[in-house]
């Protein structure tokens, strides 16, 4: 374990030393798959926590589904990972579809005694700030990511926000709106012969009280199969969000969006596909960012979920 230890220390201050790997953060509308956010149990640890992190990817092909594996808090390179024994390789890699928790005997604690540095600034300070490093190979690309959380002293105070489900809007063809709901990572369908103009989304979270949240940031993304480009675009002020949500103005940077899908819906009238197609969404909150594309504050609270919208075949 202390072995472990070790080589996971390395790979923190290899993290804190590297350009931040989100500096280049996607446009709305993702193309090639990119890692779009990590979470952490919680962003405030104390010394005796052992938490758990979980990885968002998204992009064009890219299936939630995915047993592709994770390496955790090492760097994904040949010189790293020829010094890290494999059953140490083994205890830092999880697939994708589930959690990755700290090894059996390593403690938050543990990881920073092993720094006179990181332990010097957390006796300091009472606090200091951890990076979690993941990353990921995808069609013989490396993605990683680096997530800071903060190890206190004093009882933590902040905590990820929750999502709880997304409401969608929408007007059937005789033009009354409609009401559906949908669970986190779940899907909405609809014909290809009725898609309406507009759909609006929702997402409903936990009251930000009870989880210390101060002020969250949403962002959502999409992605699509290229070949079978639908022209769906985010509303911006030329949309009815306030018929169809009650808000005055609608943008990937707010809690509820609108999606225009007047282009979809005459072009699969006069031509539709013979196998349903699938766009993917994306949605990130964070807690006390400044924007939602900004990477100052990553230390503190995020969720995230997915949601499809399948356009189904005649």
């Amino acid at each position: 374990m202390c072995r472990l230890m070790f080589v996971a220390l390395c790979a923190l201050l290899f993290a804190a030393a590297c350009d931040d790997p989100m500096k280049m953060l996607p446009g709305h509308q993702i193309g090639e798959p990119r890692i779009i956010a990590m979470k952490v149990t919680e962003p405030e640890l104390t010394l005796d926590s052992r938490p758990t992190a979980r990885l968002l990817i998204g992009g064009e092909g890219f299936d939630q589904a995915s047993d592709i594996s994770v390496l955790w808090l090492v760097p994904n390179d040949p010189g790293t990972l020829a010094q890290i024994p494999p059953e140490v390789q083994e205890q830092l890699t999880a697939p994708y579809t589930a959690d990755f928790t700290f090894p059996a005997g390593m403690t938050v604690g543990a990881l920073v005694a092993q720094s006179p540095e990181l332990q010097a600034q957390y006796d300091e300070q009472g606090w200091m700030d951890l990076p979690v490093y993941a990353s990921v190979t995808i069609d013989e690309k490396t993605l990683s990511i680096v997530k800071r959380v903060r190890v206190m002293k004093g009882t933590p105070a902040h905590f990820n926000p929750e999502i709880l489900r997304i409401k969608a809007v929408y007007k059937d063809v005789a033009g009354a709106l409609q009401t559906v709901f949908t669970d986190r990572d779940g899907t909405i369908e609809l014909p290809q012969g009725a898609i309406p103009e507009y759909l609006g989304l929702d997402p409903e979270m936990a009251a930000p009280a009870v989880h210390g949240n101060d002020l969250l940031v949403y962002r959502w993304q999409f992605a699509e199969d290229p070949d079978k480009a639908t022209d769906l675009r985010f509303c911006d002020a030329d949309c009815p969000s306030q018929e169809y949500l009650g808000v005055d103005r609608v943008t990937p940077a707010t809690k509820e969006i609108m999606l225009d899908m007047g282009n979809i819906s005459e072009k699969l009238k006069d031509s539709p596909h013979d196998t349903d197609i699938v766009l993917n969404f994306y949605l990130v909150v964070r807690d006390k960012a400044d924007d939602s594309s900004s990477i100052e504050d990553t230390r503190f609270g995020l969720d995230f979920t997915t949601m499809k919208v399948v356009l189904k075949r005649p």
